[in-house]
């Protein structure tokens, strides 16, 4: 499967995220009791937006349920890439059978709700949803990275790190206007 290339958006993706969310809550209530909160973040989780397909998927636990959760999420198909984690992000990836493509990928980010990422991947999402331009910039730039890379994952993540930082700078302004305070 080829993992970088751009996609048009899939009014499907919100119904096989929904599906995904209750098959991992369930699993997760049911083997450890706990409670987490999982939010769909990434491209298919931004209605217009397009990119690989992969269907993203952030978890917010405590931080002493990492080992446990990721345990759970094991069971269900998952694969912990370590390389690709931080120590307030851990990453997984699943590929499930989907009924379009046959196989679609997943990604689960497991974090607490006080940790930086967490707060960057939803104030990120909520950004694009709520200013179409924006959006569109990054659909624009999602599209030439795929073509640019050529599967070459570093040089596709590389292209896409400026327009993130603009963004995530343009947010902090907006919370801290809204706090009353301006930078």
């Amino acid at each position: 499967m080829k993992k970088y290339v751009f996609k048009p958006y899939n009014k499907n993706f919100p119904t096989l995220f929904s599906a995904e969310k209750m098959r991992i809550a369930d699993a997760v209530q049911n083997s450890l009791g706990i409670d987490c909160v999982v939010e769909h973040v990434g491209s298919t989780a931004v209605p217009g937006l397009g990119g690989k397909g992969i269907i993203d998927s952030a978890i917010a636990t405590h931080k002493t349920n990492f080992e446990e959760l990721v345990q759970v999420l094991t069971s269900l198909g998952y694969v912990l890439r370590e390389q690709w984690s931080t120590p307030e992000r851990w990453f997984l990836r699943a590929d499930l059978a989907d009924p379009e493509e046959g196989v679609r990928r997943y990604h689960v980010h497991v974090t607490f709700s006080e940790s930086s990422e967490w707060k960057e991947l939803i104030a990120f999402r909520d950004y694009l949803r709520e200013n179409p331009s924006e959006l569109q910039r990054y659909a624009g730039l999602k599209q030439n990275a795929a073509m640019q890379a050529n599967e070459d994952g570093a040089m596709y993540r590389k292209l896409k790190v400026p327009l993130f930082a603009d963004v995530l700078k343009k947010i902090k302004k907006l919370q801290n206007i809204k706090k009353g305070s301006i930078i």
